[in-house]
């Protein structure tokens, strides 16, 4: 049983730094918008992901609240997003020479709270996303992406969606395309 343990923990280990040179990992840091039924909702967001192949990846996505923010028709209620996390296949599509189009479908989840006259609530934000958006490389490396993302949430209070626009700086690591 040890030489079964040892030799799986020695293939797993030649294995391993093989599939992520063949990979490449990235980061991307910016802001987004969240259009929640006519109330503009600030957020840092943060995405993880992993080129599989140049054409499919996976990430996963946070983001957090910048503050409150007065719902319309000026009855001092405010609305803000607590955070959001998500997880997506993303598809690439080449279109020039370091410009990528790019197609995401996934789930989210995250918390929406609102306050109006000292009573808060929460909605929910967890449901089926897809989105379509851009990525340019200005180096091997370093990039920008904008991206809108339509997260299809079950929630009355929403009207059924959220609406999230994204720009973000990129930044990917190890081997080059």
């Amino acid at each position: 049983m040890r030489k079964f343990a040892a030799a799986t923990l020695l293939v797993g280990a030649a294995i391993t730094p093989n599939m992520f040179a063949e990979s490449e990992l990235y980061v991307t840091g910016g802001l987004s918008s969240f259009d929640a039924d006519g109330v503009d909702l600030q957020a840092f967001n943060l995405r993880g992901g992993i080129d599989f192949h140049e054409l499919l990846s996976a990430e996963f996505e946070a983001a957090f609240g910048l503050g409150a923010e007065e719902i319309d028709g000026g009855s001092g209620a405010e609305a803000e997003l607590e955070n959001q996390f998500g997880g997506f296949l993303v598809a690439r599509y080449p279109l020039v020479p370091n410009l990528d189009l790019l197609g995401r479908i996934g789930y989210t989840t995250g918390e929406l709270q609102t306050a109006n006259n000292g009573v808060s609530s929460d909605a929910d934000l967890d449901g089926f996303a897809f989105g379509l958006g851009g990525e340019y490389m200005f180096t091997e490396q370093l990039g920008i992406r904008g991206d809108y993302t339509r997260i299809e949430v079950d929630e009355d209070a929403l009207d059924g969606g959220v609406n999230m626009f994204s720009i973000a700086g990129v930044y990917k690591f190890g081997s080059v395309r």
